[in-house]
């Protein structure tokens, strides 16, 4: 999962909202495809058919537009995250949850490229925004702490270490394909059954199961994590308004 909380820079509040969707639409599009240098706000304005003008009046600069589609990425990850959780059913297992986190941060490619790194989407921007992956480290491990504490998973891990293993395995299931001839890929969709597997396996406690208390426990965690984001974004539609000059 992905924190945003201790992003320094909180995004412009948007002026227009329908405007403002269809920038963010065009910018998170061309970001994607181009990259974050390669992408002028000339390029996004063409895209969503406005003046390159009227983008200054939503965002004071590029920075700030891709400052918001990141934040809006997250969010729509985070959502789709909880949506796969609330639907199923079923009794909590970590593969399940590992699963679907990575099915969601997969589906998004600001979130994947965030995920990597990858500096042909980010440029320097993640040079500028050290918390932004710093903090999903720190919630991964908060996560950990808090399942070893409910029992369902072992305790004879530390929750940093674990943070650090699942960390390393997001990053290999994403970039993989790069590294791995193409003859012996698998399916993502089977690969991440296969590893859910073997995370059940290995993350279990030693003895018994606390599945019961996981599933609200994520539940919960997760809720939080939305409120905290709807709070942030309720904050700044109190601020004041973004500058209408600025440089693409």
């Amino acid at each position: 999962m992905v924190n945003t909380s201790a992003m320094k820079t909180k995004p412009p509040t948007p002026r227009h909202p329908d405007r403002t969707a269809r920038l963010l639409d065009a910018a998170a599009d061309l970001f994607a495809r181009w990259g974050y240098d390669k992408t002028s706000v000339q390029d996004i304005a063409r895209e969503a058919g406005v003046s390159k003008g009227a983008v200054y009046l939503e965002f004071k600069s590029k920075d700030d537009l891709f400052r918001v589609v990141v934040y809006r990425e997250l969010d729509r990850y985070r959502q789709e995250w909880l949506r796969r959780f609330e639907e199923d059913s079923a009794a909590w297992s970590f593969a399940r949850m590992f699963q679907y986190s990575m099915a969601a941060m997969n589906a998004n490619p600001i979130v994947k490229a965030l995920m990597t790194r990858d500096q042909r989407v980010f440029g320097n921007f993640l040079q500028r925004e050290p918390e932004l992956l710093r903090t999903s480290f720190t919630a991964r491990k908060e996560v950990f702490t808090q399942l070893q504490q409910a029992g369902a998973v072992r305790d004879d891990i530390p929750p940093a270490e674990l943070a650090y293993l699942l960390s390393i395995i997001m990053y290999g299931m994403i970039a993989g394909t790069e590294v791995i001839p193409e003859e012996h890929r698998v399916p993502f969709d089977k690969a991440l059954a296969a590893l859910g597997l073997l995370l059940d396996r290995g993350l279990g406690p030693a003895h018994g199961s606390a599945n019961e208390a996981a599933r609200p426990l994520l539940a919960a965690i997760v809720k939080k994590m939305r409120i905290a984001m709807q709070e942030e974004k309720d904050e700044e539609k109190t601020g004041s308004g973004s500058s209408s000059t600025g440089q693409g």
